[in-house]
């Protein structure tokens, strides 16, 4: 089988479980989880190692996450190099959503032959986990009103949104654990709800590093059919913007 499988361009891709709770109906997909790739202030800024700010203070799991997740990335070189995917911009930003969490990052997927027509938009929040230093979730929002932050990541003022703004995607928190300098993990069992293309429910696998987020989202059906998402592997999502820059 190949990779595009399923119904068309805007399904094949996610970013961190984004497509985890997509609904038939809404845009390009409904909802999703993320980590689900998150964020807020500027990727929490710092260096490659596990220390960050001054005086050698531990960088958090949440914070080193949100940093790797913040920026601009694209699966071309993946698309050149095989046709079964397409060539799919990611783009993160921070924005100050106070009632959410401490950091927030909009999430914009869009082909990049269609870039002003994102097919995927999403807030991710991004915490440490159970073990602070190891460890870290993301929780995934969609937008009740997507089309208003089309380009958001564009402007030079971080976006202000509320919690009314919002609707989480229970159950399609994304978990991740530090093995050497990258972030592995995903969604938990089948509590990721989805209905796009007849499934009952998502999953999602990431690798995150501090330059490329490798991304396997794929919906089921209750017989545990794959019904959607790529096929051979995960998408190939490279940095090309400086980290913790736009």
């Amino acid at each position: 089988m190949a990779c595009r499988m399923i119904s068309g361009a805007t399904i094949a891709v996610l970013l961190l479980a984004t497509a985890c709770s997509d609904d038939a109906a809404g845009t390009g997909g409904g909802g999703g989880s993320a980590g689900g790739s998150g964020g807020t202030s500027s990727a929490g800024g710092g260096g490659m190692g596990g220390e960050g700010g001054s005086g050698g203070v531990v960088e958090s799991a949440g914070d080193r996450l949100h940093r790797y997740l913040d920026g601009r990335f694209d699966s071309a070189d993946q698309a050149n190099a095989d046709p079964e995917y397409f060539a799919v911009q990611l783009q993160t930003c921070p924005v100050e959503a106070p009632e959410l969490g401490d950091q927030v990052l909009y999430v914009e997927q869009a082909l990049m032959s269609s870039l002003a027509q994102p097919y995927r938009q999403r807030l991710y929040v991004v915490e440490s986990g159970a073990d602070a230093t190891t460890q870290a979730v993301s929780r995934v929002f969609e937008l009740t009103a997507p089309a208003t932050f089309v380009g958001a990541c564009d402007e030079a003022t971080p976006r202000t949104v509320t919690a009314a703004e919002t609707i989480e995607r229970a159950g399609c928190d994304v978990l991740v654990a530090l093995e050497g300098e990258s972030f592995v993990g995903g969604t938990m069992g089948m509590g990721c709800a989805s209905d796009l293309n007849g499934a009952s429910y998502a999953t999602s696998e990431v690798t995150i590093t501090p330059d490329r987020i490798d991304s396997w989202d794929r919906g089921y059906d209750g017989a545990g059919v794959q019904v959607w998402g790529a096929v051979a592997g995960p998408y190939e999502f490279v940095r090309r913007t400086p980290r913790g820059g736009r």
